[in-house]
Protein backbone atom coordinates (compact mmCIF):
# COMPACT_ATOMS: atom_id res chain seq x y z
CA UNK A 1 0.00 0.00 0.00
CA UNK A 2 1.39 3.39 -0.94
CA UNK A 3 1.57 6.25 1.52
CA UNK A 4 -1.06 8.09 -0.52
CA UNK A 5 -3.50 5.19 -0.56
CA UNK A 6 -3.00 4.68 3.19
CA UNK A 7 -3.80 8.35 3.77
CA UNK A 8 -6.93 8.10 1.62
CA UNK A 9 -8.02 4.94 3.43
CA UNK A 10 -7.65 6.60 6.83
CA UNK A 11 -9.53 9.69 5.65
CA UNK A 12 -12.35 7.50 4.36
CA UNK A 13 -12.52 5.52 7.60
CA UNK A 14 -12.92 8.70 9.68
CA UNK A 15 -16.35 9.13 8.13
CA UNK A 16 -15.82 12.87 7.90
CA UNK A 17 -17.05 14.87 4.93
CA UNK A 18 -14.62 14.97 1.97
CA UNK A 19 -14.02 18.67 2.53
CA UNK A 20 -13.11 18.11 6.21
CA UNK A 21 -11.51 14.67 6.40
CA UNK A 22 -8.20 15.20 4.57
CA UNK A 23 -7.30 18.35 6.50
CA UNK A 24 -8.27 16.75 9.79
CA UNK A 25 -5.99 13.77 9.20
CA UNK A 26 -3.18 16.02 7.93
CA UNK A 27 -3.35 18.18 11.06
CA UNK A 28 -3.28 15.11 13.31
CA UNK A 29 -0.18 13.86 11.48
CA UNK A 30 1.44 17.28 11.65
CA UNK A 31 0.90 17.33 15.42
CA UNK A 32 3.16 14.25 15.71
CA UNK A 33 5.82 15.68 13.41
CA UNK A 34 4.76 14.38 10.00
CA UNK A 35 4.68 17.30 7.59
CA UNK A 36 3.19 15.49 4.59
CA UNK A 37 0.86 12.50 4.21
CA UNK A 38 3.25 11.17 1.57
CA UNK A 39 5.85 10.73 4.34
CA UNK A 40 3.49 9.01 6.79
CA UNK A 41 3.90 5.37 7.65
CA UNK A 42 1.60 3.07 9.58
CA UNK A 43 3.29 3.75 12.92
CA UNK A 44 2.88 7.50 12.36
CA UNK A 45 -0.88 7.10 12.06
CA UNK A 46 -0.92 4.99 15.22
CA UNK A 47 0.95 7.76 17.08
CA UNK A 48 -1.48 10.33 15.66
CA UNK A 49 -4.64 8.54 16.85
CA UNK A 50 -5.02 10.65 20.03
CA UNK A 51 -4.70 13.81 17.94
CA UNK A 52 -7.15 12.44 15.41
CA UNK A 53 -9.59 11.60 18.21
CA UNK A 54 -9.55 15.20 19.43
CA UNK A 55 -10.12 16.57 15.94
CA UNK A 56 -12.86 14.10 15.00
CA UNK A 57 -14.71 14.93 18.24
CA UNK A 58 -15.36 18.40 16.89
CA UNK A 59 -17.60 16.93 14.17
CA UNK A 60 -18.86 13.56 15.45
CA UNK A 61 -20.61 12.09 18.47
CA UNK A 62 -18.25 10.47 21.02
CA UNK A 63 -19.54 6.95 20.34
CA UNK A 64 -19.00 7.40 16.61
CA UNK A 65 -15.50 8.74 17.15
CA UNK A 66 -14.53 5.76 19.31
CA UNK A 67 -16.05 3.22 16.91
CA UNK A 68 -14.28 4.70 13.91
CA UNK A 69 -10.97 5.01 15.74
CA UNK A 70 -11.17 1.33 16.72
CA UNK A 71 -11.74 0.49 13.05
CA UNK A 72 -8.82 2.69 11.96
CA UNK A 73 -6.53 1.18 14.59
CA UNK A 74 -7.48 -2.37 13.58
CA UNK A 75 -6.87 -1.51 9.93
CA UNK A 76 -3.46 -0.03 10.73
CA UNK A 77 -2.40 -3.00 12.84
CA UNK A 78 -3.48 -5.34 10.07
CA UNK A 79 -1.54 -3.28 7.51
CA UNK A 80 1.79 -3.72 9.37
Amino acid sequence: MTARSLFEEIVQRTGLAPIIGPGTVQRALHAVGITSPELAQTQDYLRALPELRTRMAIYLEPETVERRLRQIEAHLKHAT
